[in-house]
């Protein structure tokens, strides 16, 4: 009865670590996610928003010259192209670290955004009611990581998105029609299980050769 007791003590502070340590990356995670909410904010409302108007600016100058100044048109012109070129940059930097997309219209808007700008013909079935911020954010993420490796690795013709609540969880599924036999420790699908583990959830690979690949990833709604 002793050694059980003290086999019974050990098991429960393992599984109080963890605990602990899955609650501590998970405020991990979401503490990254809301740095990068941040950095999209002060990106709108400062450099690029102070980029439109320079841009306003120069057209109505360009409008305003009855002269022919020719450099300085020359000039105005290479300042325009500038700052077009300034705020495309900004706006694909944002894009990249949490695109505006997915804070201001949920997962359905984020997903349809990113796989419009893809090579590669996906159907989207994503719900469309709004989700915890953190979960919906590691969603996007899992979803954009797994569309990116089908585009350079899969050499899939067509992809599928699905995403749907049920019991108090969150199934996402990425599939694609491709060669299959996928590299489980490439960094990109690492980087979506520390994503899915760090949320507490669970994450399937199928991934048979000339069968394609399917990713499936479950997140519970309450996080840590």
């Amino acid at each position: 009865m002793a050694n059980f007791a003290e086999l019974l003590d050990t098991a429960i502070a393992n599984a109080d670590s963890r605990g602990e340590l899955t609650a501590s990356r998970a405020r991990v995670l979401a503490a990254g996610d809301d740095a990068r909410r941040r950095v999209v904010r002060d990106l709108h409302d400062g450099a690029q928003q102070r980029l439109v108007h320079t841009i306003v600016t120069i057209k109505l100058a360009q409008r305003a010259l009855h002269e022919d100044l020719t450099e300085t048109e020359a000039l105005l012109a290479d300042a325009l192209a500038t700052a077009e070129r300034a705020t495309a940059e900004l706006r694909e930097l944002a894009h990249g670290i949490l695109p505006s997309a997915l804070t201001q219209g949920g997962l359905h808007a984020g997903v349809d955004a990113f796989v419009s700008r893809l090579d590669l013909s996906v159907d989207v079935d994503v719900l469309t009611e709004r989700l915890p911020r953190d979960v919906e954010a590691s969603a996007y993420f899992i979803i954009a990581e797994a569309l990116t490796n089908v585009v350079k690795h899969a050499r899939a013709t067509r992809a599928t998105v699905t995403a749907a609540v049920a019991d108090d969880r969150l199934t996402v599924e990425v599939s694609d029609d491709g060669v299959g036999g996928t590299d489980r420790e490439g960094h990109g699908l690492t980087g979506i299980a520390d994503r899915v583990d760090a949320l507490g959830g669970q994450l399937t690979i199928r991934s048979a050769e000339s069968q394609g690949t399917a990713l499936v990833a479950r997140l519970p709604l309450s996080v840590g």
